[in-house]
Order: structure tokens, then C-alpha cells, then sequence
């Protein structure tokens, strides 16, 4: 007998159900994608429990007739296409006919429909993608979709959803999307019955991007431009000062369409290159309007992924529009980002003199650092840069003159982790480079520390202990600090409140869209950036990091944040410091988000590249 066999219909619609519903969040997208090409003005989306019980899409669209209902939910039936050409011609969202059927076999859905035309309505009800009724109703014109109970009859599929909140997450991020692609339409997002997001739909495009990215951006919104061949890219992007830690706030539009396209986002970001720092990313919301024929969206069933027939024209477009406006625009002159604020008297202290104070017998531009104790040896006022600079302590510990020369913020706790830190025997600083590494000699071989790495670790041990002992420090700000949010990081910021106060933050809800920050966290002697929050918040919404609790994601955040950063430069008592209280960590050779804090490249490995051996 033949092992080849033809699948069960049921199992072979499951699985083309899993091409092209993954999770909730593809629900959501393809039911609206077909409200928007039903001409709809109005659309209301309401999920319960992540829309794992519940989505329901609701429109005032042009409706489905009763003689197409049944129709409508069998695989490859759509009213978009008749023939293979009408792709290429497609000015519509969706095209396949699959997301209906495809809908249906995994969940318990229900319709509810009624064209102009037709008197009275249609309901129809369908299990598994099994029609069981089909009846009248009544009904307002347009549809209402109602999905039960999503991959009930695939349980597997339903064990890998992620929780509530980051499926919830993942349909706020695509509703607001939707937004800013459809600025005529209203869009209301209701999850578990509380408003999330709401567009008026009055096609003013800075109402929406300020309701979902905050009235701060929308302030300081930059407009782009530029035609091509058989197109038009236009836009708006974020000045180089407004930027974030991940790229949610990056959104590609192809003929309305959204998409996702890495030759875009690197187009966007190379045009930003030097004017915000590193792994930090600019908010954009570009269309691209192109002939239909010189574009090819059927290339994932997602309809997310595009070809461009002419795709180095479109990226030169796209790279010169953001650069020239760039170029065009006033820059604020790049913020020097000390590692804390110094009295004017320290900051005089030249670099010769703190040199000159660190080793006698050593050439000016190397100094000993196997130990600190050498920073006994300086000025009063350069014990307290370098106190105020690096050190965490208690405030009434500070009196104590000999804490700097005796105490270390990190406990030593085993004999092991001292031996680690034994490895790394650092004798002379050779300096910095490229106002990025730092470069030590040692006995045979040479060692490159990543500065903003090497920092982020020392604070994210910090904050880790503080945050386990609940002893996290605040500081009370002089006047509230209202901070903008969109409905995304709001709804992020109910679901990990308790997680954001330990860590220091005090805070008020001040609207739909913003909250009053009245206490920061507080660490080496001076209080953090209350738009910290907003990164931290990206970090919890970011996929990259989604294995870890969300404790750690706000540390982690909050550790890189308040880091020195690349291209900071450093006086050598600083780094000096900074490479004492590294050694201290329990973790030494990497930052929190597992890139190397240091390199060591022995004396044989440079002769070898010299050819001396």
C-alpha cells in the first residue's frame, strides 16, 4: 500500500489557517484590512483576553450581501481579482480570499452583515469552518465579525500565544499603524472594555501621529518629499534629537499598504547616521506611492513583505528625502553626556593636572591603575568629581571621608568571583579610542574595554540589588514632568506599574495619552531622565528581549540609558574608576544584553601580525 495519502479537508484547512493566522494580531489585520476596502468610515475593534476569547471588528462598510455570505467564507473566493493579471493592478488591501476561510476553521466566528441595498440583514454562524446557520437579523449597514474562542481545535497553536498583554500589545502597535495609513478613518480599539486608542478620522495626519506617539513628537514633526519615476515618497520623520531604543516607531506605507521592508529601514537609518547615537533609532512614517504594476505584494501570505521592480531608485528616493530635510533642518548641536554634573570648579580641573596627579614617574599620557589607590593621593576636589562621578552610596555614608578609599558598592560574595576579577590585572591606561574604548596594557597582552558597555553592567548590578531589597532610591521632582505616551506604552505602563514604582518612579495618569511624573529614580548623586520611562516602556514592547521578566527589561533599559555612552570622553581619573568598580562586578565581561564589556589581544597575536614571530 502507498504511504502517500490525501489530507482530511479539516486538517488541510488548518493547516493553510497557520500560513496566514498566526496569532490574535493576524485576526485583527486581516478583518480590517477588509473594513478598509469595504469603503468603511467608522471601525471598532474589541478584544477580551488578549483575543484569545474574544475579537470583534465592527464597520459601517459596504456590507456582504446575503447571496454572498456563504460564499464568503470558502477558501480562494474574493471579490478583488477574476484573472492571475489583477495582481499587479491590485489597489486593495486584500486580494487572496483566504482570510475568511482561513478565520473560520480555527475558531467559532459569527457575522453579522447587511449591505444599503438589502432591507433587513444576514447572520450567519460557523464552527471550525463548517457553516451551521445562516438567517436574517437585524442590523445596522456594514458588518460585525465576532471570532470565538481562536485555535480551539489547535491546541498547539494555542500553547505557543504569547500572554495577554503581548498579544494585546501587538494589535494596539497594528491599530495605530492603521491609523496613520487611514487618517479619514475613525479607528476605537476597546481591550477587556476599557478604551485604548481612538482616531477621529478627520484626515489631519499631526492629530493622529500625536495620538500615537505623544504631542511631544508631534510638535517637532519633520515633513519629507520627493518624487521619482512613476512615484512619490513623502512623510513625516522625527528630529535627530527625538529617538528611541528599538524600532517600533518606524512605519513603511507602499500604496497604503503597510509593510515591512529592511531595505527601507536601512535606507531610513542610514540617513540618520551620525546625527543620533548608537542603537538608538528614528521615528518615521513614510509613504511610498508607486505605480501598482512596478510593485509585486504577493510574495508572503502575510501581505506584509513587497518587491519593487525598480528597488535602487525607490532607496535613493527614500535616502535623499530624509537626508536633505535633515540637512535643511537647524540641528540642536549634539549634547555632551557627562557621567553626572560637577561644580564649575571641577570641571576646570584640566586633564593634564588630573594626570599629572594619578602616578608620579609615569609619562603623561599612562598611569598606573592595578589599584585605586592612587586617587587618595589627589586634590580634595578631584575626590569629589570622582566620588560624584562613579560612586553609589548612601547619602549619610558620603560624611564618611574614608568610604571612597575602603568601600565598593558591589560586594565581593564568593571567593570565585574574586578569582574572575583577579584575571583581568590592568597595569597601565593607554588612553581612549575613538572616544569609545578603553585601552589598557598588561603583563604580555592588551585589553579594549567598551566604555558605554562597561558602564551599562556596573549600573545594571546596581539597580539589580537595589530593586531585590526593595531600597531604590527617589528623587521628588521640583514641578511634575508631564510625559506623552502613545496608547501602546499607556497600556504597557497599567500592566508593569508595580515593576516601574519599585524601581523609582512616581507617577499619575494626566489624560488619555500622558501621565505626571513626580519622582525618578535617583543613582550616582543625581536623578535620571524622566524620559527614561518612555525607553524603559520600549524595552518591555520590544520582541528582542521578550524572554526576560519584566523587571529585567526596565533595568536593563534603565542601565543603558543612564550609561556613559560612545563617544563620551574621559578624563583619566574617570577611567580610572570606571575600570576599578568593573572589576567589582559579580559579571564582568559583558553588559546586560550579552555584547562583550572587553577584548584582550596578547603580545604573540601582535607579533604575529608583524611578522616578528
Amino acid at each position: 500500500m502507498g504511504k502517500i495519502n490525501i489530507l482530511e479537508q479539516d486538517i488541510a484547512s488548518q493547516i493553510a489557517a497557520g500560513e496566514i493566522i498566526e496569532r490574535p494580531v493576524s485576526v485583527v489585520k486581516e478583518l480590517v484590512e477588509n473594513s478598509i476596502d469595504a469603503g468603511s468610515k467608522n471601525i471598532i475593534v474589541e478584544i477580551e483576553k488578549g483575543g484569545k476569547k474574544s475579537i470583534r471588528v465592527i464597520d459601517d462598510g459596504e456590507g456582504i450581501s446575503r447571496d454572498d455570505i456563504r460564499l464568503a467564507f470558502e477558501r480562494h473566493a474574493t471579490s478583488k481579482i477574476n484573472v492571475i493579471e489583477d495582481i499587479f493592478h491590485i489597489n486593495t488591501l486584500g486580494f487572496r480570499g483566504e482570510a475568511l476561510a482561513s478565520i473560520a476553521a480555527v475558531s467559532n466566528l459569527s457575522v453579522t452583515t447587511k449591505t444599503r441595498n438589502e432591507p433587513i440583514g444576514t447572520i450567519c454562524k460557523i464552527s471550525a469552518g463548517v457553516i451551521e446557520d445562516v438567517s436574517e437579523t437585524a442590523s445596522k449597514n456594514g458588518c460585525l465579525i465576532e471570532v470565538k474562542n481562536l485555535f480551539f481545535n489547535t491546541p498547539a497553536r494555542l500553547k505557543f500565544l504569547s500572554s495577554d498583554t503581548h498579544e494585546n500589545s501587538r494589535i494596539t502597535d497594528l491599530i495605530t499603524r492603521f491609523a496613520m495609513g487611514n487618517i479619514n478613518i475613525s479607528f476605537r480599539l476597546i481591550i477587556d472594555k476599557k478604551e485604548l486608542f481612538y482616531s477621529s478620522g478627520n484626515g489631519d495626519y499631526r492629530e493622529v501621529i500625536a495620538k500615537v506617539y505623544g504631542m511631544d513628537l508631534a510638535k517637532q514633526i519633520l515633513y519629507i518629499e520627493k518624487a521619482f519615476d512613476n512615484g512619490k515618497i513623502w512623510g513625516y520623520i522625527s528630529k535627530p534629537s527625538f529617538n528611541r531604543g528599538n524600532r517600533t516607531g518606524q512605519t513603511f506605507f507602499v500604496n497604503n499598504r503597510f509593510v515591512k521592508d529592511l531595505g527601507l529601514t536601512f535606507c531610513l537609518e542610514r540617513a540618520y547616521k551620525t546625527m543620533i547615537p548608537i542603537r538608538r533609532f528614528p521615528i518615521a512614517i513614510i509613504f511610498i506611492d508607486i505605480d501598482n504594476s512596478l510593485v509585486d505584494v504577493n510574495v508572503h501570505p502575510s501581505k506584509m513583505e513587497i518587491k519593487f521592480q525598480n528597488e535602487n531608485q525607490v532607496h535613493h528616493a527614500l535616502f535623499h528625502a530624509i537626508n536633505e530635510t535633515l540637512k535643511n533642518h537647524v540641528l540642536i548641536p549634539k549634547e555632551t553626556l557627562s557621567i553626572s554634573p560637577v561644580k564649575q570648579s571641577q570641571q576646570q580641573i584640566s586633564i593634564e593636572t588630573q594626570v599629572e596627579l594619578t602616578s608620579d614617574g609615569l609619562p603623561d599620557n599612562e598611569y598606573d591603575v592595578s589599584d585605586s589607590s592612587n586617587i587618595n593621593n589627589q586634590t580634595a576636589a578631584t575626590k569629589e568629581f570622582v566620588r560624584e562621578a562613579y560612586t553609589v552610596i548612601d547619602v549619610d555614608a558620603i560624611k564618611n571621608k574614608e568610604h571612597l578609599q575602603n568601600d565598593s558598592y558591589i560586594p565581593i560574595e564568593s571567593d570565585e568571583t574574586m578569582q574572575i576579577i583577579k584575571k583581568y590585572e590592568f597595569q597601565k591606561i593607554l588612553g581612549q579610542l575613538f572616544n569609545t574604548y578603553i585601552v589598557v596594557e598588561s603583563k604580555n597582552r592588551f585589553y579594549l574595554i567598551d566604555q558605554h558597555a562597561a558602564h551599562e553592567r556596573i549600573l545594571y548590578e546596581y539597580y539589580s540589588k537595589k530593586y531585590a531589597k526593595q531600597l531604590s532610591n527617589s528623587q521628588t521632582l521640583a514641578a511634575p514632568y508631564v510625559l506623552y505616551l502613545s496608547a501602546q506604552e499607556m497600556m504597557l505602563l497599567d500592566n508593569y506599574k508595580e515593576d516601574i514604582l519599585k524601581i523609582g518612579f512616581d507617577f499619575s495618569i494626566f489624560g488619555s495619552d500622558s501621565i505626571l511624573i513626580r519622582s525618578v529614580p535617583y543613582i550616582f548623586n543625581k536623578p535620571v531622565d524622566p524620559i527614561t520611562l518612555r525607553d524603559a516602556l520600549d524595552q518591555l514592547s520590544s520582541n528582542e528581549y521578550a524572554r526576560y521578566p519584566s523587571k529585567e527589561r526596565l533595568i536593563i533599559s534603565m542601565s543603558c540609558h543612564a550609561a556613559i555612552k560612545a563617544g563620551d570622553v574621559l578624563s583619566p581619573i574617570e577611567i580610572q574608576e570606571l575600570l576599578d568598580q568593573l572589576k567589582k562586578t559579580e559579571v564582568p565581561y559583558t553588559c546586560p544584553h550579552g555584547r562583550p564589556t572587553i577584548i584582550d589581544i596578547t603580545l604573540n597575536e601582535l607579533q604575529k601580525k608583524f611578522k616578528r614571530i
